[in-house]
């Protein structure tokens, strides 16, 4: 079973039934851990998508590699805006959302922005979006990378795009290697991968984790598995992973 499977798996269960999630640009395993949330556990979960349609019928969806590819909409009960959400987000209506990041810190701070100095940066990075002004909005913030490394887990982000830990929301953490949560401790690891040591996993954080009590990440069913492969017949979720 690839990694891919097991992360969309962990990110479907964040969602719970009435949930309002929403996604940004380059989320392929986000997209789909949406649908089989809705398909699974989570039926009347509301899909909110960066190709503006509001919950795509999953029997007409297909996976496109561009995640704003107008077709991601097809099905949909009504458009809504990107910049509608933020309103939605304002108003405590918006419950999570999806994040990735260049670089995590212990409290699950993310950047998007630079790394290096914002002055004379190493690398510029596409930045944030709207990501500094959901971050503090948002009920539940899922922050995921395909790249578990001392580069991505770092004591301190280079510049804070997004705001990882508060007390008044959940923030949880999900790699191709681990499943953590953050508190106000730091990273606290709830889960590892089938076939992932926890050596491994802290051997490649530039921090060290909060490890207590944890268990194996669960993997998808067959029936779950068969729900990803109708989503992604051309295995895009595959594409952010090296090769």
């Amino acid at each position: 079973m690839h990694v891919a499977d097991v992360m969309i798996k962990a990110m479907a269960m964040q969602i719970e039934d009435g949930d309002i999630f929403l996604h940004g640009l380059a989320s392929p395993m986000p997209a789909l851990a949406m649908h089989l949330a809705k398909l699974t556990h989570a039926p009347n979960s509301v899909y909110l998508s960066v190709a503006e349609g509001l919950d795509p019928n999953p029997d007409e969806y297909k996976l496109y590699p561009c995640s704003a590819d107008f077709r991601h909409a097809n099905g949909c009960i009504g458009i809504v805006e990107l910049l509608e959400t933020f309103d939605l987000a304002s108003k405590g209506m918006l419950t999570g959302m999806f994040l990735g990041g260049a670089q995590i810190d212990k409290f699950a701070n993310i950047n998007l922005t630079c790394i290096g100095s914002y002055e004379k940066p190493k690398v510029k990075l596409p930045g944030g979006a709207a990501t500094a002004f959901l971050t503090p909005l948002v009920k539940k913030l899922i922050i995921w990378t395909t790249n578990h490394s001392k580069r991505v887990f770092v004591e301190k982000v280079d510049f804070k795009t997004g705001i990882g830990f508060e007390k008044r929301k959940k923030v949880v953490v999900i790699t191709d290697k681990a499943v953590f949560e953050a508190t106000e401790r730091g990273l606290k690891l709830l889960s590892v991968h089938p076939g992932v040591s926890v050596e491994e996993v802290v051997s490649n954080m530039s921090f060290e984790p909060i490890i207590e009590e944890y268990t194996t990440t669960q993997a998808p069913s067959d029936e779950e598995l068969k729900i990803l492969e109708k989503l992604d017949p051309d295995g895009v979720r595959y594409s952010e992973f090296k090769k």
